[in-house]
């Protein structure tokens, strides 16, 4: 299993990439991309062509956005490109990331790498030391991983990573995992949850109270979120006692009536590694 190099940093792993054989540009590993995204500066130093236009909706608005064409996408390992992971062809939408740091000095985000790209692979994950491994399916539980213990998911529209969790043991909700959702100051396990989820939940528990808020910078601007906290969440076979519930406004991605909540990275740290199985689709704990 090539192990490529990363970054790993505010509950996000960056990895560095080469577009049609330019030096390293880092792109945010991102299960909650169903289609990988290019900084637009980097488009434009590149000359990427523009192949289509399409409507992108963000945690925080909605974006008309350029498609564009990479003819080659290659990961690096120790510096150099590994061919056996090279994808040709990859069409990312263009967006100005520009306001996203990255943890190198002297880099910039150039991009998102999605679930476009991620789906023909099997991906390994660990925390500390920070290692991402990166391999094409062979057919066979990938080495290293209890075949009993994972969580089942699938791609919700073809595009993002799925879910199932459970709210204070009876609430059952679908939940998208988003690996490109740095981790918020926010104190202990927490989960992203939609307006009519926390409605639900203050039905059934009216003490529940918002105690905080946060602004978040999300695809489409800045966006205000209200903070609780609820009695427990569960998630395959992952339990957690008392977790916070960040509420998102019902703005962008979260003002169409289909949307879900949301996990990120911070709520598999503790236990120092996970697997994304895309062709068995199962994440191995």
């Amino acid at each position: 299993m090539p192990i490529v190099d990363c970054v790993y940093q505010r509950g996000q792993f960056f990895l560095p990439l080469s577009l049609n054989g330019s030096p390293p540009n880092y792109f945010i590993f991102d299960t909650g991309a169903g289609v990988s995204a290019v900084d637009a500066a980097v488009a434009d130093e590149l000359a990427l062509p523009k192949i289509a236009h399409t409507e992108l909706a963000g945690t925080a608005g909605i974006l008309s956005v350029d498609q564009v064409r990479i003819g080659r996408i290659m990961p690096l390992s120790r510096g150099r490109g590994v061919a056996e992971l090279s994808w040709y062809g990859l069409t990312p939408t263009k967006q100005d990331l520009s306001a996203f740091e990255v943890p190198v000095p002297g880099a910039r985000e150039a991009g998102l790498l999605g679930n476009d790209y991620l789906q023909s692979f099997i991906v390994q994950l660990r925390f500390s030391p920070a290692i991402v491994e990166i391999s094409r399916p062979t057919g066979f539980t990938p080495a290293g991983a209890d075949p009993m213990r994972y969580i089942p998911f699938f791609l919700d529209n073809a595009t993002i990573v799925r879910l199932s969790g459970v709210l204070d043991g009876w609430m059952e909700v679908p939940l998208r995992l988003d690996t490109g959702s740095a981790t918020m100051t926010v104190d202990g396990p927490y989960l992203n949850v939609t307006e009519s989820m926390w409605q639900a939940l203050r039905t059934k528990h009216p003490e529940y109270q918002v105690h905080d808020e946060l602004v978040a910078n999300g695809i489409g601007g800045q966006v205000k979120l209200k903070v609780a906290r609820i009695t427990s969440l569960d998630v395959g076979p992952l339990h957690f006692d008392t977790p916070s519930v960040v509420i998102q406004p019902p703005v962008g991605y979260f003002a169409t009536p289909d949307a879900v909540g949301f996990i990120a990275l911070n709520l598999f740290e503790p236990g120092g590694w996970l697997t994304f199985d895309y062709p068995n689709s199962r994440i191995y704990l």
